[in-house]
């Protein structure tokens, strides 16, 4: 498995020096911000210019974060939205787009038809991406009624049946709906297109907010089962670091990379001391 960061790990931070920082410390890859990119090229930056960064750093920009996913309204604003990142993706080198579950079904909705309206709005999103050779990662959020956790997630991808679109797994948010490993061992791995890896604060996983976010290994969550899952599946795509924790956020900015880093590999050589 290969390492990432995503930068809204070091939100308030320029993302040239995120580029510049992951190369130092040897990140594989990062997670590109839109918040991040529409600054940089306000300040006179270009996709080309950023391009040629990541390539000089020796890291990889495995995709644009994040959009919305609205199945059960309007939709037309967010594809609208994902059309120009695509092409911006695709020349930084990028592999997906990835989308959030903003909104639940209304209430009295049946599963089903949730399911089938979800898989309708997943296939617009992704025949957006598709069209400049990009994928659309889907990302459950931890404690929602609908796409909690893989199983909504896996259903809409494939109700859909496109070939763009897979699902992510996010450690925080995974324990939050009470995913265990085991159901993460049960995931077709071709269908995952990245896994965003962090800890959390020893608190009830219904009490847990982004803020309580922590490195990975320094927490509660069962991150070693987590990649004992992924390792037995056979997944061998990113791990991505994402915090969003102001504590972090107002540190030196390369103590944030470095220490992302540190605590990433500690972990990973935890699951390879076991092999």
């Amino acid at each position: 498995m290969r390492t990432c960061l995503n930068t809204a790990t070091t939100r308030g931070k320029p993302l040239a020096d995120d580029i510049r920082l992951c190369g130092e410390v040897g990140f594989d890859g990062i997670e590109i911000d839109t918040g991040k990119l529409d600054e940089y090229v306000a300040a006179g930056g270009t996709i080309a210019d950023l391009r040629a960064l990541l390539d000089e750093s020796n890291v990889r920009c495995v995709g644009l974060m994040a959009f919305a996913f609205r199945p059960f309204g309007d939709a037309s604003e967010q594809i609208e939205r994902i059309r120009p990142y695509g092409p911006v993706c695709r020349d930084l080198g990028g592999e997906m787009l990835l989308a959030f579950i903003a909104e639940q079904p209304e209430p009295g909705l049946p599963p089903e038809t949730a399911i089938e309206r979800a898989a309708w709005a997943a296939t617009t999103y992704a025949e957006a991406a598709h069209e400049v050779g990009l994928k659309v990662a889907l990302e459950p959020i931890g404690g929602r009624e609908f796409m909690g956790g893989p199983d909504d997630a896996l259903a809409v991808v494939n109700a859909s049946g496109h070939p763009a679109l897979g699902i992510m797994v996010d450690t925080f948010h995974y324990y939050k709906s009470g995913v265990s490993p085991e159901r993460v061992a049960q995931i077709p791995p071709e269908q995952i297109l990245i896994v965003h890896i962090n800890d959390a604060e020893n608190l009830a996983a219904t009490d847990l907010v982004d803020a309580n976010r922590l490195y990975p290994g320094l927490g509660i969550l069962p991150l070693h089962g987590y990649l004992r899952a992924l390792r037995q599946i056979g997944y061998d795509g990113y791990l991505s670091v994402e915090i969003f924790r102001e504590e972090y956020w107002l540190d030196e900015h390369a103590s944030i990379i470095r220490n992302a880093k540190t605590a990433l590999d500690s972990v990973i050589a935890g699951i390879d001391g076991e092999a």
